[in-house]
């Protein structure tokens, strides 16, 4: 059984965050909430696996990228995003 790979995905200052297995929708979900915040805001993209520690919760396994919105532009930049390849399900 192959363990899942699990994408979380975190908007500073109280935005929105999440996990899901599929590093697109995470970018996607990243973009989204950048697009309505305030310019200067920053998000970021990690793989995680599910902790089986005494304390519940998702360990690091590689962070993907990190997103801003442009203070001048209100764009939003990303940098270093690295997309692992993902294997097709059959």
């Amino acid at each position: 059984m192959d363990v899942p790979r699990l994408y979380s995905w975190d908007v500073e200052q109280g935005g929105a965050g999440g996990v899901t297995d599929d590093p697109v929708r995470a970018i996607d979900h990243v973009n989204t909430a950048l697009a309505s915040s305030p310019p200067g805001t920053c998000a970021v993209v990690k793989r995680v696996q599910l902790s089986i520690g005494l304390v519940p919760g998702y360990l690091l396994v590689a962070e993907v990228g990190r997103a801003r919105r442009d203070q001048v532009t209100g764009h939003v930049v990303w940098e270093v995003v690295q997309v692992p390849p993902m294997r097709l399900r059959r």
